[in-house]
């Protein structure tokens, strides 16, 4: 139903009964101006940033801030933990670590104090973004955290699936212990408003394999995962992926219970449906205060409807109380966001904020236009 036809009967009531709107009823002189629907607030505007791709030195922070006081972002998700295994090993740190090395270009140079800084005086939150379980770092220093798979019924060290990549795995207690401890040390000696939980999962179905994780599982449930066939779905399958699910669960909670009660934990996540990877938020959406699904269907080959239909929806069964801040990807056309925005403004009115990534540079252009955007 078109707007205007919403208020046809109501002002034809009113007309029969008040004198004050005979001029809607066509007594007046001039024509009726029947109300519209109450215009869609503008989205906030989060960005998800990553370090080396935009901040080399103290100058670059204090442009990028002023770049955002200007176009209205409310939050920047600052990486400060390398999450990719490229030209800086994921791991490194861009704050002044005493657990981690700093990465490559930033030993006197701490980013994450400096964003504090050129932010204070604005209303912009700046929260930690920190990568868990993607950690050559980690890998590197105790090979025995590394990540295994089952290839053929043999358990070997997992290296990534298209590129080469390093995984820690989520359910060893020293490796939990570790990267708890890089999340207090932030927390404690920054004054971040908040933290974004990143690679908190598998990589797929058969892993891990090593002996901690084989050992509690075979005293759970009487059988040694590595004789699993992973790509035959059942209850066998099912039944591991759900002590997987709640390992990282559990994770999660311990986080949550370390932080202070007044700093927000939220956490990055990929879409629901991606079942193999043992993330599931329905079992810890309890101990985060902002789900961010990464529903990148370009990235996943979807057509652009799963986007509302499927990766929203079922985030939104599991999300419990916790905030929905979609992941955005920043790359797409005017007419592709206004179809989305469409969709989400009839379908998802508890969604008010939106984060934004891109992997590249944030400049003044891309900013501008997510200022736009927000308005659609």
């Amino acid at each position: 139903m078109n707007p205007p036809d919403r208020h046809r009967g109501l002002l034809s009531i009113a007309c029969s009964t008040a004198a004050l709107l005979l001029s809607a009823c066509g007594g007046g002189n001039s024509p009726a101006v029947l109300p519209g629907p109450p215009p869609t607030a503008p989205y906030g505007i989060e960005v998800i940033v990553r370090t080396s791709e935009n901040f080399s030195t103290p100058a670059d922070v204090t442009a990028f801030v002023d770049l955002a006081v200007q176009n209205g972002v409310t939050a920047i998700n600052l990486l400060v933990k390398q999450d990719e295994d490229a030209a800086i090993a994921s791991g490194s740190a861009f704050y002044a670590s005493g657990i981690l090395p700093r990465a490559p270009g930033y030993a006197t140079f701490d980013v994450l104090q400096t964003m504090i800084d050129a932010t204070r005086s604005h209303n912009i939150k700046v929260r930690a973004w920190v990568p868990q379980f993607h950690d050559q770092v980690a890998v590197v220093a105790h090979p025995d955290w590394q990540m295994i798979a089952s290839i053929g019924g043999i358990a070997v060290p997992y290296t990534g699936s298209r590129q080469t990549e390093y995984f820690v795995n989520p359910l060893h207690p020293a490796v939990q212990d570790y990267e708890r401890s890089i999340l207090q040390e932030i927390t404690t000696g920054y004054p971040v408003d908040g933290v974004m939980l990143d690679w908190l999962r598998f990589d797929n179905y058969n892993m891990d394999l090593g002996p901690t994780t084989r050992a509690a599982y075979q005293t759970l449930a009487g059988i040694d995962p590595l004789t699993m066939d992973f790509s035959v779905a059942g209850a066998a399958r099912d039944q591991w992926n759900a002590f997987r699910m709640d390992g990282i669960a559990a994770y999660v909670h311990s986080v949550r219970q370390l932080l202070p009660a007044n700093l927000t934990v939220g956490a990055y996540i990929l879409p629901p449906e991606f079942i193999e990877v043992a993330q599931d938020a329905n079992r810890f959406n309890a101990d985060v205060g902002t789900l961010a699904p990464m529903c990148y269907f370009v990235d996943w080959g979807y057509a652009i409807d799963w986007l509302w239909s499927s990766c929203l929806a079922q985030t939104a069964q599991k999300a419990g109380s916790a905030a929905i801040v979609p992941a955005m990807d920043s790359q797409l056309s005017d007419a592709q966001y206004q179809q989305i925005f469409t969709h989400l403004h009839s379908q998802y009115p508890q969604i008010k904020t939106l984060a934004w990534f891109y992997h590249g540079r944030w400049d003044a252009a891309r900013l501008q236009h997510l200022a736009r955007l927000s308005r659609l």
